[in-house]
């Protein structure tokens, strides 16, 4: 069983907060412990975070997807946030939200990731053989780009890319994962081609792209989105890497949208 409380989250303005009741969870799914977030009834929708981040990147946004009639699950990968042990690999990864999906007993489910979470998630898109219903990628990597000097120099700049408001989140979530993690994963998602899994994904995608991302330039979506079979793009104007936290009600709206066209559509 897991222990219910009212999830609390700094939103991306000082004093803004999100709440809802949800249950936190330790899993035990084949090798992984994962830890979880979970709240809401209806058709399951799975969250995955990025590069030291944690399920509580999702916090700005639960609230809304909750009340949207779905079952959002939200685990810390291993390597990040609660969930210990070393970093997967992307291919691995996937492989472990299947298992998760397994576990909860989900046959077919929603799938949406951010950053590295967008990699993992087209993975498990490309691998699953139909199971998810709807993706939405939120400034996804897995575009290869040389890593230069410049975008070091952004990535160690948060003040670039992440909320004032959501430093204290972000600092927290890098400090659980600490330097080795986070190595070993900027090591292996540079390691990773999005491309060939995004050929093989029949499932209708959404991506969703902050307008001013330097992290993952908006030409990387573009890329993204075109070599996509049934794929677009919405671009949140203003957004930086992280709109589900700088604007959380236009990146829920439109996942919404998106979610709910499946039920328009009918069987």
């Amino acid at each position: 069983m897991g222990k219910s409380r009212i999830l609390t989250a700094k939103g991306p303005r000082l004093g803004t907060k999100t709440a809802r009741i949800v249950v936190t969870r330790r899993l035990q799914v084949g090798r992984n412990r994962l830890f979880c977030v979970e709240g809401g009834v209806g058709a399951p929708l799975i969250l995955l975070h990025g590069l030291g981040a944690s399920s509580r990147w999702w916090f700005p946004i639960f609230p809304e997807l909750i009340s949207d009639a779905h079952r959002v699950l939200a685990p810390d990968l291993p390597g990040f946030g609660r969930s210990h042990g070393p970093v997967l690999s992307i291919s691995a990864a996937a492989r472990a939200v299947l298992d998760l999906a397994d576990h909860q007993g989900f046959g077919r489910f929603f799938l949406c990731g951010h950053s590295m979470g967008g990699a993992i998630a087209a993975q498990v898109a490309a691998d699953s053989g139909g199971r998810v219903r709807r993706l939405v990628l939120i400034d996804s990597a897995g575009i290869p780009s040389r890593v230069t000097g410049r975008w070091l120099w952004r990535l160690a700049q948060p003040w670039s890319w992440c909320p004032l408001g959501f430093y204290q989140t972000l600092l927290g979530d890098l400090g659980r994962s600490g330097p080795r993690n986070m190595r070993a994963g900027a090591r292996l998602l540079g390691l990773y081609d999005i491309r060939p899994a995004l050929t093989r994904i029949r499932t209708p995608t959404l991506v969703i792209w902050g307008e001013r991302d330097s992290l993952t330039p908006l030409a990387s979506g573009k890329k993204i989105a075109e070599r996509l079979p049934s794929g677009r793009i919405e671009v949140v104007p203003k957004a930086r890497h992280l709109p589900m936290v700088s604007h959380p009600e236009a990146t829920s709206r439109v996942m919404s949208q998106f979610f709910q066209e499946e039920w328009r559509s009918g069987p």
